[in-house]
């Protein structure tokens, strides 16, 4: 009976030895296995997808002092623009939706734009000179004429060339005063040029660019005794 005794706790210590040397084992491998699980893949873009998270003329910034061409070339899908300044505000859905096209349509023809063989929208004042334009946020920059009741927008972006041959000032308001209007319209929400809320005060700012814009070229102007 002795003998059975210390062969049964010989066994049970053998027994107890191998399940821990065999969770331990467990363990080293678990732990592996979490490690290469933590391990985060590089991720690589394509030029096209950087090209998609471009926005083209939205680029610019509100007042630039670099002298910028314009062309519109719809096959490369690019916007350029030729001017002494370019002023810029975007408008993006509240909600993150993007516009319908026949919607957005409506409202900017209701609001005196008017889209263009080239695919963008344009404000002319009484005297059927440009006052502003819009195009699309993102690429391609230009809407298709053709089919833009289909088109999904994700938003808006509202350019004034400098200089005009009219009032730089007046314009402004007035292109402000429409885009409020098609604001509330569309639910939407208006940005600076940086993608920040267009509050009263940066509004107060461009305008006040507008403004020393104005001043500065009459200065420049050349004068006739």
């Amino acid at each position: 009976m002795e003998e059975i005794r210390w062969v049964l706790i010989i066994s049970g210590i053998a027994l107890i030895a191998g399940i821990i040397i065999y969770e331990g084992y467990l363990k080293s491998i678990l732990h592996k296995t979490s490690k290469d699980s933590e391990k985060i893949e590089p991720t690589f873009h394509t030029k096209s997808s950087l090209d998609s998270l471009k926005t083209d003329e939205g680029q610019l910034g509100a007042y630039s002092d670099s002298n910028i061409d314009i062309d519109i070339d719809i096959d490369n899908h690019n916007i350029n623009v030729e001017c002494d300044h370019v002023i810029t505000v975007r408008l993006t859905p509240i909600d993150s939706m993007p516009f319908d096209g026949n919607q957005v349509l409506e409202i900017l023809n209701g609001n005196g734009l008017y889209l263009d063989e080239s695919g963008i929208f344009n404000y002319l004042d009484n005297n059927k000179t440009k006052l502003f334009s819009a195009a699309n946020l993102f690429e391609p920059g230009v809407f298709d004429s053709q089919d833009i009741g289909n088109e999904k927008i994700p938003g808006l972006s509202f350019f004034m060339l400098m200089p005009l041959s009219s009032n730089e000032i007046n314009a402004f308001d007035e292109m402000m005063m429409v885009l409020k209007k098609i604001k509330t319209s569309l639910k939407a929400e208006l940005l600076d040029d940086a993608g920040s809320t267009l509050s009263i005060q940066r509004e107060r700012y461009i305008r006040e660019e507008v403004i020393e814009y104005m001043l500065k070229s009459k200065k420049n102007s050349p004068t006739y005794d």
